[in-house]
C-alpha cells in the first residue's frame, strides 16, 4: 500500500513538474520572448550659425535623434551611444551620451548634439569647391548596442547603428538627410 500511495504521489509530482515546463515554454515563446528593439535616426536640425568661403569659416550644428522602442517585457540597458559627424571620410565631430535604460515596453529618445570641427573641414581640399557650389555633404553615424534580461535568465542582446548621408545647403540655410538602419541582434 505504501509503495502504491508513492508511486502516486511521484505521478504526481512528475505531471505537475510537466505542466508547468510546458506552461514556462509557452509564456517564454509567447509573452517572454526576448524581442529586438526598433531603432530609428532622425536627423533633427543642422544650425549654420557662420560660413564663408573666403577666409574659410564654417560653424555648424548637426542634432541626431535615435528613438528605440523596447517591445520586451524587461528593460533594455544599452551603453554609451556615439554620433560621428564625417566630410568626406574624416571624423569632424563626435558625441558620447552616456549608457542608461529603456523600461520595459517603452520608447524613448536619445538626442546627441555635435558640433562640427570647423578647421578640419576647411583644411581638406573639398571644401572650397563645394561651398562655392553651396552644398556641403557629411555622412553621420549613430552607435546603441546594450541587451534585455527576461526573467532574470532569458538574455538578448542587440545593437544597432544608424547611418545618415546629409547635404547642408548654406546658401539656403537648411540641410537634407537620409538616413537607414542596421540592427544586430545577439551579437557584437
Amino acid at each position: 500500500m505504501k509503495r502504491k500511495s508513492a508511486l502516486i504521489c511521484c505521478g504526481v509530482v512528475a505531471a505537475v513538474i510537466l505542466v508547468l515546463a510546458v506552461v514556462f515554454v509557452a509564456l517564454y515563446f509567447t509573452v517572454f520572448r526576448p524581442r529586438s528593439p526598433k531603432v530609428a535616426a532622425t536627423v533633427l536640425a543642422t544650425e549654420i550659425k557662420a560660413i564663408n568661403v573666403l577666409p574659410p569659416v564654417l560653424n555648424i550644428t548637426v542634432r541626431v535623434d535615435v528613438t528605440v522602442h523596447n517591445p520586451n517585457y524587461a528593460a533594455f540597458r544599452y551603453g554609451d551611444v556615439v554620433t560621428a559627424v564625417r566630410y568626406h571620410g574624416d571624423g569632424v565631430g563626435q558625441a558620447v551620451v552616456p549608457a542608461g535604460e529603456i523600461g520595459a515596453r517603452a520608447t524613448e529618445t536619445i538626442g546627441a548634439t555635435v558640433e562640427v570641427d570647423t578647421v578640419r573641414v576647411a583644411a581638406t581640399p573639398y571644401f572650397l569647391p563645394e561651398a562655392i557650389l553651396g552644398v556641403l555633404p557629411f555622412q553621420t553615424t549613430t552607435e546603441v548596442a546594450g541587451k534585455a534580461v527576461v526573467l532574470g535568465t532569458f538574455k538578448i542582446r542587440a545593437s544597432s547603428e544608424v547611418a545618415c548621408d546629409v547635404a547642408v545647403y548654406w546658401t539656403k540655410g537648411n540641410a537634407t538627410s537620409d538616413c537607414t538602419s542596421t540592427v544586430h541582434v545577439g551579437g557584437r
